[in-house]
């Protein structure tokens, strides 16, 4: 149990530090996931006043 807790925190770090070396911080990531999110939910209520543009 003790083995596999510590692999998971392994490979969280290894993680944690690919992303650093390539550049990316835990909040530049946040802040990615973030702006996707908005970008859809934009592109979303675009649609929808398309569509109700369109049924008039």
């Amino acid at each position: 149990m003790t083995a596999l807790i510590r692999t998971a925190l392994t490979a969280a770090r290894a993680r944690r530090t690919a992303r650093r070396l390539a550049g990316v911080s835990f909040r530049d990531r946040r802040a990615q996931v973030c702006d996707s999110s908005c970008r859809t939910t934009a592109h979303q209520r675009r649609n929808q006043m398309s569509a109700l543009s369109l049924a008039r």
